[in-house]
């Protein structure tokens, strides 16, 4: 429910759940990297923490930009979770 959820929800669905899926769409990937499956908005705020350090404030993802996240989309996805963070929505569950 933090502000930018809707935005932040866009941007992963289109940006990472390619890999990020439990079926992937991506030639030759049979399960998500670290199992780690960003396609429902429960699997989005469970890594809320790894989608923040992972593609909002670094580059680390996804790997060579395959998927062309932009800066304002990292923006968008770094200020959803400081927002989140500020409202206590997932703080409790991240310290």
């Amino acid at each position: 429910s933090a502000e930018g959820y809707d935005d932040v929800r866009d941007i992963v669905l289109g940006r990472c759940s390619m890999c990020h899926a439990r079926e992937p769409f991506w030639e030759g990937m049979l399960w998500a990297p670290k199992h780690v499956y960003l396609e429902t908005d429960a699997d989005i705020t469970a890594h809320a923490r790894m989608i923040y350090v992972q593609a909002g404030i670094s580059a680390a993802m996804p790997p060579a930009n395959v998927s062309f996240i932009t800066e304002e989309e990292r923006d968008k996805i770094a200020a959803w979770f400081r927002s989140a963070r500020e409202d206590g929505g997932i703080a409790l569950a991240l310290q």
